[in-house]
Formats: C-alpha cells, sequence, structure tokens
C-alpha cells in the first residue's frame, strides 16, 4: 500500500471517530457554542477558513458573521460564495448541505474605524454576537509600518470597540503569533507564555501612523522596532499590549500560534490553502517542481511548526475557558502559546523527510531534477543561487524571448529570494517558547473534548506531519494527479541523467565564457595603462 493510500484510508476512519464524538452529546466545548453567534475576521485567510470549517462541521452554532472587505466588481454575497468553495468545505459540504445558511458576509475592513461596518449592521451585531474571534492581520513581513499599524493594532483596537459594544458577549479570542516576542535578545533562550513590555505605547503609534507620512513613520520606528525582524512581529507585540490596555473588563485571551502549516487531520489530512504559497509552504512548493536548487539555513535549527487544525482547536477551545474563568470571576487575560517545542524538529530532518517522500509525492509537472543544497553561510549562498537559479533563468527567460514568449523564471526566483530573505531570520535562530497554558487547557477537555479539539502538540508525530505537509502541498498547492506517481517518478529518473550530463557542460562554458570575458578585460587594461 503506497503512503498516500494509508494517509488517506487513515484519514477516513479518523472522520468516523470524530463524527461518532460530534454526534454523542458529550462535548462541553460543544454545549458553549450551542446557538452562538460568533463574530470572525480574517474569515477568507488560512486560519481564519479551517476554524469556520470546524465550528461548522463540530459545533450547532446558530450563525457566523464573517467580515468581508469590499472588492470591486463583487458583492459580498459574491466573495463569500467563492470562499466557501475552497476545498477545506468539502466535508462539511457533504455532512452539513445548509451550512453556508448560517454564514453571513459583513462588509467592512479592518484597517477602518469601526472596521468599516455601517451603523446598522454594527448595531446589528452588537445586539446578536456572542462570541469574537479575531484572526485578521496583515502578514506581510515587509509592510510598511504604516499599513502594519492600522491593520494590526488599530484593527484589534476597533474589535475590542465591537466587543464592548456587544451586550451579550462571552468570550473574545485574538490570534497573536508566537513569535511577536521572538526577540534578537532572547535568540535561544526562552519566550514566556505572557505579556511582555511593548516598545512604545500602542495608542502613540496609531496616532503617529494616522498623522505621519509612511516613509518618515518607518524613519521613526526603526531604532524603536530594533530587536524585531520585521513590522509584522513588532506589531504584534505592540498589539499584545494593546489588548491588555484596552481589554477593561472583557472576557479575552490571546492565542500564539508558532509556524501554521496544513492540517494535521481535519477536515481532510494535509488541506492547506493556496495562498500558504507565500510562506514557508512555498519552499516545498519549489522544491519539488525541481524550482528551487538552494537554500540559506542551518540544519540544525529547531523549527516550530504547527498544524492549522491543531491551532483552531486551540482557539476554539480557548474560546471556552476563557468564558469559564471569567463567569469564576478571573478576569485576567490568558495566553496559549501552540508550539512544537516540546517535540522539536530540526531543518536537516526536514529537508531529509521531503526527501524520503519523493518516491510517493513527486509531481509530474517538475521542470527539473528536484535536489537542494543548504548552507548557513550568506556568500556561498549568493554564488549558489546565481549559479543554479539566476544565470539558468537567463538562459531560460532569453530563449522564451526569443520564440516571442515572456521571460518569467528570473521573476520567480528573485521572488523566491524575497520569501528567503523573509524568513531567515526563523530560519537560523530558535527560541524555547513555553507553552503550560495551553498544556493545561487540554488537560481540562473531557475525553470526547480531547479527540474533537485536540490542542496537544505532543500527540502529533512530527515525521508523519512533515509527510503530511508535502502531501498537502502537492495535492492543494501543485494540484498533483496522483495516478501519474509513476510517470513522475520515471520523469526524474531522466531529469536526473540529463542534469548530471548537462551540469559538467554548463559549467565548463561558464568557465570558458569567464576565461575569455578576463582576457578581454586584462587586453583593455593594458591597452590604455600598460
Amino acid at each position: 500500500m503506497s503512503r498516500v493510500k494509508e494517509l488517506e484510508d487513515k484519514a477516513l476512519e479518523k472522520r468516523k471517530a470524530l463524527n461518532r464524538a460530534i454526534l454523542s452529546g458529550e462535548s462541553q466545548v460543544q454545549k458553549f457554542y450551542d446557538d452562538a453567534v460568533v463574530f470572525v475576521t480574517g474569515g477568507s485567510g488560512f486560519i481564519g477558513k479551517q476554524l469556520i470549517e470546524k465550528l461548522m462541521r463540530s459545533t450547532n452554532v446558530k450563525k457566523i458573521y464573517m467580515l468581508v472587505r469590499p472588492k470591486k466588481g463583487k458583492s459580498i454575497e459574491d466573495r463569500i460564495k467563492l470562499i466557501l468553495e475552497n476545498p477545506v468545505f468539502d466535508v462539511v459540504r457533504e455532512e452539513k448541505p445548509s451550512f453556508k445558511d448560517k454564514i453571513v458576509g459583513v462588509e467592512g475592513d479592518v484597517c477602518e474605524i469601526n472596521l468599516g461596518i455601517n451603523d446598522k449592521s454594527w448595531d446589528r451585531l452588537a445586539d446578536e454576537v456572542t462570541v469574537i474571534m479575531h484572526a485578521a492581520a496583515t502578514i506581510s513581513f515587509v509592510e510598511p509600518m504604516k499599513v502594519a499599524t492600522l491593520t494590526n493594532i488599530r484593527g484589534t483596537r476597533e474589535v475590542l470597540k465591537l466587543g464592548k459594544a456587544c451586550r451579550n458577549i462571552k468570550a473574545i479570542v485574538h490570534v497573536s503569533t508566537a513569535y511577536a516576542n521572538a526577540t534578537k535578545n532572547r535568540i535561544e533562550g526562552e519566550v514566556v507564555e505572557d505579556f511582555c513590555d511593548s516598545p512604545i505605547n500602542p495608542d502613540t503609534l496609531i496616532e503617529l501612523a494616522e498623522n505621519v507620512q509612511e516613509a518618515t513613520l518607518d524613519e521613526m520606528i526603526a531604532p524603536i522596532m530594533e530587536q524585531w525582524p520585521n513590522s509584522y512581529t513588532f506589531t504584534k507585540n505592540v498589539t499584545e499590549e494593546l489588548v491588555r490596555r484596552h481589554a477593561g473588563l472583557l472576557p479575552i485571551c490571546i492565542v500564539r500560534p508558532a509556524i501554521v502549516i496544513s492540517a494535521f487531520e481535519e477536515p481532510a489530512p494535509g488541506w492547506i490553502d493556496p495562498q500558504s504559497i507565500m510562506g514557508t509552504s512555498g519552499f516545498l512548493v519549489g522544491i519539488s517542481l525541481g524550482v528551487t536548487h538552494t537554500m540559506l539555513s542551518r540544519k540544525d535549527i529547531k523549527v516550530d511548526l504547527v498544524p492549522v487544525d491543531i491551532v483552531n482547536n486551540a482557539i476554539i477551545a480557548s474560546a471556552w475557558e476563557c468564558n469559564k474563568k471569567y463567569n469564576r470571576g478571573d478576569k485576567n487575560i490568558k495566553i496559549y502559546t501552540v508550539t512544537g517545542t516540546r517535540d522539536p524538529i530540526i531543518w536537516g530532518d526536514i529537508y531529509g523527510l521531503v526527501y524520503d517522500g519523493k518516491k510517493d509525492l513527486m509531481p509530474s509537472e517538475a521542470i527539473w531534477y528536484a535536489f537542494v543544497i543548504e548552507t548557513e553561510y550568506k556568500f556561498i549562498f549568493v554564488f549558489l543561487s546565481w549559479l543554479l537559479h539566476y544565470i539558468p533563468a537567463l538562459i531560460f527567460d532569453g530563449c522564451r524571448m526569443l520564440v516571442g514568449k515572456k521571460p518569467r523564471l528570473f521573476k520567480i526566483y528573485k521572488l523566491s529570494d524575497t520569501l528567503s530573505a523573509v524568513f531567515r531570520y526563523f530560519m537560523s535562530n530558535y527560541w524555547i517558547f513555553h507553552d503550560s497554558n495551553t498544556v493545561s487547557l487540554y488537560n481540562k477537555l473531557s475525553d470526547t473534548d480531547k479527540l474533537l479539539y485536540n490542542c496537544n502538540m505532543s500527540s502529533v508525530d512530527m515525521k508523519k506531519m512533515i509527510f503530511t505537509w508535502c502531501y498537502g502541498v502537492t495535492k492543494y498547492i501543485v494540484k498533483v494527479d496522483f495516478s501519474k506517481t509513476e510517470y513522475a517518478l520515471k520523469k526524474q529518473f531522466w531529469l536526473r541523467i540529463v542534469h548530471y550530463i548537462v551540469f559538467p557542460i554548463y559549467l565548463f562554458s561558464l568557465y570558458k565564457i569567464a576565461h575569455i570575458a578576463f582576457a578581454l578585460i586584462y587586453k583593455i587594461i593594458a591597452m590604455f595603462f600598460l
């Protein structure tokens, strides 16, 4: 039996067990969501889609309001319909065909005051909403400070404003990141599951973002964010401080996931959103297609990868516990970190597992022999990038232009290098994240809820997870037809032979060109100066 078939068969068995648990009526978390009206921001994103799917499939929520940004030429209903066509909803579509009737789009924008929601919709939300899950954020690591502030920080302030307006609010979950406090001075050190000091008052930064020009603001904040690698992690840190200052008496908690990858089990193993190609999953795509051949990283670095379904289980369960502790009179804001620290995996092992899975997951769409050379030295990486990426891309694009086609490979490598630069900080350093609150949350769940809302990263076999991740990337992003696996392996066999024939010729040609160029330069210099 192939590993793909085994994975899919086990998924069917797990699905049956989950359905029995859902129908048992023994889940305390389910009961919390009975007839709940949930307001979700970021519902069109990777985490948001699976969060909505899991709520719909496993609970009896009355309604989910989804904040949807208006888009020219498309109504809110059209955008919702497009989102619900994603394969993540295939299972719930089969089991609960009318689920979509419970999802209502609310026109708005997290970047705007009052979330861009009109007065009529705001009042309706204030009357009906009982749970808020705030997952919207700009996740671009290179976002200007103005945009990152207005989206991540001010947007959260407006969500809290809505929460205070809601007459029957039971719980609010703010989705942050484990890397909000993964600063340079904490590298190889511990990151606690608590608030850390913010480098600036969040209200001050919001005021600056509202009144200062973009370039000027970037210059002003640069010295303050020295300890953070990018605007995303910096503003996430400041946003947590805003939550602490502005939450007041709201029943609120924070969930901090590490690097989120494909689903481990739900709703289907390996499910991943195509937009994730701009994250760590993009590296797998490049390697599997024979496009990416060198990477800058340390093989011994521990990587905190967490499946999206584990993250959303933590979000759903944390709202339940947040409400329970609030009703007991405990108004402290609890932070739940979802991380792989307890069962770490290193980059070197990931690449080994990726190559081990090639025989089952190799796409027939690969354009070259799939191999990658890792290095932790930047000058070697730059040399290999030109040797294995840019020069071949220039040759390839030149040939395309000769036959009247647009160049494309050089742009792909430029994008790949940008992606690599963005993640370099996380691929070359590690932190020890505390997660005792999340472990405690899991231990408080009943046996039924531990099955339905498993947020225990120790239960995830990371070797199986890496194969599942590769499977998901291959299936949902590359969109491979697994019936062609045998053809893909034969293709790789011949591409490997071609590679070992062509590569020496390519190196020799570069040597000859360089030799001629240096000789020509020497003659020119000699002509004028000797």
